[in-house]
């Protein structure tokens, strides 16, 4: 048996004058193992989908359409995939090269780091059942693993999204995850000025601040025209009915909720500074490299599971229930994406019928 003094669960400090309680040694190793399991199927799930996408008959750029791109708007969008992919590369060297070059190996933070520059591939999943995102097809593209790559897949021509493969990728990056490390910064000088702020007002300024830093810097870039929310409730809705307006659910389940549950799992630790990924692998008998393994995938496993239970399944029920698109979208933004209703050339909204693919791959 082995003794360990009560864990605050608030923020995973030992407490001051805890009682020491008996703990057996030969405890289970979960939820690390069945995390890096769930980790490990999800990154199988997600290198098939790419690879039928990439070897797929709808890997190929998508027309831009008749409607011509304003010079400085064009200027715009060429240096934007010259500054995403450089700030990337930036914060990769900042949170993992530097740390891989001193320790040849990766640390807690890396692992986050690199498991959520691997959200980019559920992006284009707010689209699976109907329309609700728009991309710029004259950024670099090569369409999207969707319609014949993503099984199951619903709605109608979703290979045509303009997936910007110099802004997506790179952007979770940087632009994404950078949140989630300002919010652990905030976190951090709370707690020294607020020691006793506990689990639940926590999470409290988890969420709104989230929600807050995605709506600016979102709102920020809808108004350069890389991309558009056409679906949304209006009523939760900033500048509605624009094209350039911004779902308020978007931005609290993306940013609140999804990035706040990643916060969340980087920022509460037990006595040793593990997260709860990565609970009971020092118990592991494995080598040193597998336990590696066993943790960079349960955090994978981790970050991946919530995203998608937070965010990605929510979209589902908002994509399918928003108002009427906004008018006056550029050929370049709705790219053939609008393809309901009777004739098969409407966008989404209420009183259209949502088509189904006669089969599914």
């Amino acid at each position: 048996m082995t003794i360990q003094r009560g864990v605050d669960r608030t923020g995973g400090n030992p407490l001051s004058g805890g009682r020491p309680t008996l703990r057996a040694s030969a405890q289970p190793p979960s939820p690390a193992v069945a995390l890096a399991v769930v980790g490990v199927l999800i990154f199988a799930f997600m290198i098939f989908v790419l690879g039928r996408w990439v070897t797929g008959e709808n890997f190929t750029s998508t027309p831009t359409g008749p409607d011509p791109l304003p010079s400085g708007e064009r200027a715009m969008l060429i240096g934007l995939q010259i500054a995403v992919p450089l700030g990337a590369a930036v914060c990769l060297w900042f949170w993992v090269g530097r740390q891989w070059r001193r320790d040849r190996r990766l640390n807690t933070t890396s692992m986050f780091v690199l498991s959520g520059a691997m959200l980019f591939f559920w992006d284009m999943s707010m689209n699976y059942t109907s329309v609700s995102l728009f991309y710029n097809s004259h950024l670099l593209n090569r369409g999207a693993w969707a319609n014949d790559a993503w099984p199951g897949w619903t709605s109608p021509n979703g290979n045509l999204l303009p997936e910007p493969l110099l802004i997506v990728p790179p952007a979770y990056t940087c632009l994404v995850f950078i949140q989630v490390m300002a919010m652990l910064w905030l976190l951090r000088k709370a707690r020294e000025r607020w020691p006793e702020l506990g689990f639940y007002r926590t999470f409290a300024i988890i969420i709104v601040g989230l929600t807050i830093f995605d709506t600016v810097i979102e709102g920020a870039v809808l108004r350069t025209g890389v991309y558009a929310y056409p679906g949304g409730i209006r009523e939760v809705t900033l500048w509605a009915g624009e094209t350039y307006q911004i779902p308020m659910t978007e931005t609290f389940f993306f940013g609140g909720l999804g990035l706040g549950a990643i916060t969340a799992l980087m920022h509460f630790r037990n006595d040793k500074g593990q997260t709860i990924a990565e609970r009971g692998i020092d118990r592991l008998s494995v080598s040193e490299r597998q336990r590696q393994w066993v943790r960079f995938f349960a955090i994978f496993g981790a970050v991946h599971l919530s995203f998608f239970v937070v965010y990605t399944v929510p979209n589902q029920w908002l994509s399918t229930h928003s108002d009427p698109h906004p008018a006056n979208y550029p050929s370049y933004l709705e790219n053939g994406m609008c393809a309901s209703g009777a004739d098969q050339d409407e966008c989404p909204g209420p009183g259209v019928p949502m088509p189904r693919p006669a089969s599914n791959p």
